[in-house]
Formats: C-alpha cells, structure tokens, sequence
C-alpha cells in the first residue's frame, strides 16, 4: 500500500502531454470569441481524469497480447494502490503469451524513460511494480502507473493495468488562522516515551511579524488526502500553536500536531476543521520563526 505524500502534475488540457511531462504553450489559431475569453480552466479533479487516461495509453502492450473485456479472478482487486480521498483509477486487463516475471520485465524495459521505477511486490501469485511521474504541486499529489502480473493457464500472464491519480483538493475559505489573531502560544506536547525529557514550558509570542509567519506557515499546509488509512499513532511529541487576538484571550485557532499519518488538527473558533496534511520541514520552520532551541521528536 503506497500513500499519497500528500500529499500532486502538468496541466490535464494537455493530456497527453502531461504524461510526457513537458509544458506546451499553444497557440489559438482561430478567431477569439466571447467563450473562448470565459472559458474555465479544468478543475484539479479533471485534470486528473484526464491524466489517468493518459498513462493508461502509456502502457506498452506486450508482443501478442490482447485485451480483456473484464477482470480475470485474481486480479479484481489491485495489490498496490496509492492511498487517498481523491483518487482517479483508470484499469484495464491484458492476457499476454509468457511467465509473469518475464512479462513485467518486458514492460519495465519498454515503458517510456519518463516513468520512474518506485515499488514492487514478488509474488508468487502476483508480482507487481509501481512507475511515477513526477507530481504537480499543489495541484495532482501521485501519478502512477501500477503494472500487475500472474500466471493463467497455458503458459500466459494475465496483466491488471491501474493509472492511479490523486488530486489536491482546495481548503475551506474559513479554514484559516483568524485575521484578528496578535498573539500565538506555542507548547511541545509530551511524548509516550516514558524516558523523554520533559517538555519545557509553553512560550507566549507578541511579535506581530512573526505571529503572522507563523500564521501564514499554517494556512500554507494543504488537506489531507489519507482519510482513514490505517496509519500508526505517533509515540508522541509534537508541537501545538495556540492563537489568539490578546494574551490571556480565548483561542482563535488551535493547530497541533503530527497525529497519525503525518496530519495537523486544527480547530478555529473551537470548531474541528478538515485534517491538514503535515510536512517535513513544519516543526523545524516552526522552531525557527519562534526561536526557539526545542528538540522535537
């Protein structure tokens, strides 16, 4: 099971382009017209569609296969498949002359350069072997190209195809620090380890620059696309940032985290918002902008 970095592609208006992983500009050769001005740009949703169906059509077909009208039984179900709310899976089935190792080699030498060979599974029954194209920021978090192999009967391989695509969905306008917030308060969270230090005491930031930074760092984190993916709970630690119009005020947004899967929780005006998926560097920005010399597991 993969999960999405959230976790992002080339615009899907050119589809076929994307998966070749160039930008195009084109040029209208026909008269600008009043729709044409007001035309609507693909939402990251269609985009996504659009480059699914593209790195389908990317799959080499191998000498003498051909096409199935429907699953065969071992291959109903994909062994590997990028973890998120928003995935876009094109599928397609093949029963090609071969053993199933040799097949999925054939492929991999094949496939255009722009793939990029990510993570296997051996089998027997099944082997199979994830290929990636880079993602868009902000806009497609995964594009892969799942290729899954086994053997049927008569010394053929049946051969399961996914285009698998997650998109990045926008944030809630209301999901944002307040406008009103002057003042942050920013605590490390104990740790389950019960031979951790002990967390130093909370800080109270005024600063009003440096407020707003740390502000605009957590309006910065996009949703989380995981959902309710079987991640392990953290062991602990973490950081919380409190924020409010004064000192002493009640919290205007409360942001904490990592929880599982690597997420912040974030509540504003008292009211849980979507998950918002974390980064690497948001703790040690954090620490940063606070100056503050914490270690934070």
């Amino acid at each position: 099971m993969r999960c999405a970095p959230g976790t992002t592609l080339l615009l899907a208006t050119c589809a076929a382009m994307v998966v070749a992983g160039c930008a195009a500009t084109h040029t209208r050769t026909g008269p600008v017209t009043a729709a044409s001005r007001t035309a609507v740009p693909p939402t990251p949703r269609q985009r996504a569609g659009a480059d699914a169906t593209a790195i389908l059509r990317a799959f080499v077909v191998p000498p003498g296969a051909q096409r199935l009208q429907k699953a065969p039984d071992a291959l109903k179900v994909p062994i590997s498949t990028v973890v998120s709310t928003t995935l876009m899976d094109d599928v397609s089935f093949w029963r090609a002359p071969g053993q199933p190792q040799a097949v999925l080699a054939w492929e991999q030498a094949h496939l255009p350069r722009r793939f990029t060979p990510e993570d296997a599974d051996f089998g027997p029954p099944s082997w199979d072997r994830t290929f990636s194209l880079a993602p868009v920021p902000g806009v497609l978090n995964a594009r892969d190209l799942v290729v899954e192999v086994t053997g049927a009967a008569n010394g053929q391989t049946a051969i399961r195809v996914d285009a698998q695509v997650s998109w990045q969905p926008a944030r809630p306008a209301l999901e944002r620090v307040p406008s009103a917030t002057r003042v942050v308060t920013i605590s490390q969270l104990p740790s389950l380890d019960p031979h951790a230090r002990r967390p130093p005491a909370p800080v109270t930031i005024t600063n009003l620059a440096v407020v707003r930074r740390l502000a605009a760092l957590v309006d910065s984190l996009q949703l989380s696309t995981i959902g309710n993916a079987p991640c392990p709970a953290p062991p602990g630690g973490g950081i919380r940032l409190t924020f409010r119009a004064m000192a002493g005020g009640p919290p205007l947004a409360v942001a904490k985290g990592p929880a599982a899967c690597g997420t912040v929780q974030l509540s504003v005006g008292g009211k849980p918002q979507p998950m918002l998926q974390i980064t690497d560097s948001f703790i040690p920005q954090v620490l940063k902008l606070a100056g503050l010399p914490w270690k934070v597991p």
